[in-house]
This record gives structure tokens, sequence and C-alpha cells, in this order.
């Protein structure tokens, strides 16, 4: 078997297009530019597929950028208001394929799908409860008597002072939460081998969703585990027993496999332009809560972000492009944000009141956030805590009007933990 190995945005070496190549996440076929020729190229996703029975892609994060810190990534995106089933449209585990061999995406793939898992589950409140079939030996009946079991445990040894009963009781210790118990023993298995100050806060949600299920019991069959169905009236349980049925198969539904995969992944993607937004999100719900306001819709589209407050409003947009450290902005991100700050919608969000086509408006700030490469922040702290957003953008971009740019550098593992 062979295997092709890219970095993001690098070119696939193939001459010319083919089916194989269209159907993939990984790469896309792009066009002849200035400086590119027509080919395909990795996008912003890094992960690893089949390309066929025998060869398989695999797309890392772009040089200089190894050693970003996943596991922070991830729990402070589960630290905000955001919907957490809007998390599960930035990546796709294809559990049924075969796994690669990918030692680089190690890191990635079991804590996103675990961290996914936790962060859903902290946010059940009170376990769901149902009705249970009971078979016991008791002292006075209760439901119904087993005859053929009371008689051959209780009459034919003479042992009258017993009733082998069958009941239903209204309990937690039902089939779903056994099932969200056993995914959750299996997450605090891969939780021990992370580093512990990048799963510190993590541990501490585990801890948390191990005591609300303590009464419930980790004994769930596969055969059930496959006959779960999801409830309307449940979205956070709904989630919760997706993700553990998938924790589960990604463990072949052996503990013992947790943490032991000798360089294989399952294949999958994971969309770092996305992911970078939930990250950016999550830093902006910490430090500025309901000022923030993620993906209003307006009428010319959803901008990522919308600060207000009674001193500052401004449109923010994450770009995942470490090129803006030193170079302009291209005319598009300029245009685009252009089109959100003269929005109707979005302005009158802002509070500006009868407003029409015709009224004078003070242009709304743009401000652009994005990565810096080879440039991660070993201290994850987050930069807009404690500041206002005003005083952070710093210099107006030359040549525009309130247009700003911040740097919010990834987080990376230190050589210290």
């Amino acid at each position: 078997m062979s295997v092709i190995l890219l970095q993001e945005h690098g070119q696939l070496p193939v001459s010319k297009k083919e089916d194989k190549y269209d159907r993939l996440e990984l790469v896309e076929w792009c066009k002849r530019t200035d400086n590119l020729p027509e080919a395909y190229y990795a996008s912003y996703k890094i992960g690893a597929e089949w390309i066929d029975e025998q060869e398989s892609l695999i797309v890392t994060t772009k040089h200089k950028m190894e050693q970003i810190d996943f596991v922070r990534m991830f729990m402070t995106c589960f630290t905000s208001d955001l919907s957490l089933a809007s998390f599960s449209t930035i990546y796709e585990i294809y559990i049924d394929k075969p796994s690669i061999k990918a030692p680089a995406l190690q890191s990635v793939v079991s804590p996103l799908l675990v961290l996914h898992f936790l962060g859903v589950v902290s946010r059940i409140r009170e376990l769901k409860k149902g009705y249970v079939s009971r078979s016991e030996n008791l002292k006075k009946v209760r439901g119904r008597i087993s005859i053929l079991k009371n008689e051959r445990q209780n009459i034919a040894i003479r042992r009258y002072d017993r009733v082998f009963c069958e009941y239903d009781e209204y309990s937690a210790d039902i089939p779903e939460n056994r099932l969200i118990k056993k995914a959750l023993l299996f997450s605090q298995r891969l939780l021990q081998g992370l580093n512990e100050r990048s799963a510190a806060v993590a541990k501490l949600r585990l801890n948390k969703s191990l005591a609300l299920f303590s009464e419930v019991s980790d004994k769930v069959e596969i055969k059930q585990v496959k006959r779960l169905r999801a409830h309307k009236l449940f979205t956070n349980y709904n989630e919760a027993i997706r993700l553990a049925k998938l924790i589960l198969r990604l463990f072949d539904y052996n503990i013992s496999k947790v943490g032991n995969d000798e360089g294989k992944v399952v294949p999958f993607w994971l969309d770092m332009s996305l992911l970078y937004e939930h990250y950016v999100y999550g830093l902006l719900h910490e430090a500025y809560r309901e000022k923030i306001t993620y993906q209003f819709k307006g009428k010319t589209g959803f901008p990522d972000f919308l600060y207000k407050s009674k001193e500052y409003k401004a449109i923010l947009d994450t770009k995942y492009i470490p090129k803006y450290e030193n170079k302009p902005l291209d005319k598009d991100v300029i245009w685009q944000l252009s089109g959100y700050s003269r929005d109707l919608y979005i302005l009158k969000h802002f509070g500006y009141k009868n407003i029409t086509k015709e009224t004078t408006l003070s242009p709304v700030p743009c401000i652009i956030i994005y990565p810096k490469e080879g440039a991660l922040d070993k201290l994850a702290c987050n930069p807009f805590l404690d500041k206002s957003l005003g005083t952070l953008c710093g210099k107006a971009i030359d040549g525009l009007l309130l247009f700003y740019k911040i740097c919010v550098p990834l987080p990376v593992l230190s050589d210290n933990l």
C-alpha cells in the first residue's frame, strides 16, 4: 500500500483530473492562478482518507504549525454557549473504513471525538428515566411471579420464604444512560494519556459527569447499542448517544484498545478554518459574553461575530490565513466585511433605529482575526480577557477606514510539559 503525504495547501502530485481524486474531501481541483498551476491542492482540511483500496492520502498542518495543541483548542471551543451540534459539522469520522497509519494525526481524532462527547454530556443536567425490567428473588411479591423460575429456584428446594418476581422499575439505569456511562469510562482511559495541563479541564468535566451517572451501570450489550434511537425531546441526549456509539466503535468496544493504536487513525477530516472560528468564539465568549453574537443572519450573509456594547460596535471575521501578518487583505475580504457594515439587518441589530437606504451613518469598524504562522501561543492565554475590543484594534490598516487586524495565535504544546 502507498501513502501520499501533504501539508495544508500542498499540491497533489498528479497531472490530470481523475474521478478517484474528485471524490476526496481533503483536496480539490483548482484552476491556474498567477502563482500556481492548475492542479489538486489540499484545502484548509487536515486528516486521512483512502483514495482507493491500495492508496491513502494524509494531510497535516502547515510547516511550523505541527505542534498545535488540539486538546486546548477543542476545550476552548466547548467553553462557549455555542450549540455543540454545530461543532459536529466541522469534522467527519469514517468509522466503518480501515485505519490508516498516520502518527502525525494521532493527537487529533480520538481527543476530538472524546472532548466533543464530554462537552455534550456536561450539558445534561438531569438524567433521563424510564421503566427497566427487573428479575429478582424477593421476600415479598413485587410485580408478577415468574412461575417457572420460582418452581426451579424456590419450590424445588423448599425455599418457601422467597418468591421469584419480575417487575418494572422507574429508574435512571436505562440503556441510554448505560451507553453514555460506558463511553465516559472509555473517555477516562483516553484522558489518562493526554498532557496533564491540556486535559485538566476535560478531566474535571469528566469527573462531574461520572458523578451524575454514579447510580447507572456500565453494562450494555452491543445489540442494545445498535438498537438505541434518538428522541425529539432530548436534544443533548441524542447527540451524546450518537457520539457514545462512535467512541465505542472507534475502540472496537474494547477499553484495552484505548490509546493502543500503533500510530494508526480512523479515516477522518477536520476543517481547520472552522475549528479556528470556533476556537476564537470560545475566547470571545469568555471575555465578552452576551456582547458577542455568532453567525447573525444578515441580508448580505452571516458575519462570524458581531460585537455590541454601549461604547463600541464592530463586525469581526476569522480568517485562517497566516499571511495577513505581513501582507494586505485580499480584496474579496474587504468587500465581504464592507457589505456587512452596510447591511440594514445588522445595523438594526446594533441598535440603529429608523434607518433607511438614505440614512447617513458613521462606518462600523471591521476586524479581521487571523493566526500567525510559526508564532504559536505556548501560554494559550486569552488575548481578549480583561481588555476592551477597541483598545486591541490599535492602528487602522493603511488605506482603509476603520479596518483592523488582530492576531490570535494557535495554542501549542509546550516543550516543558
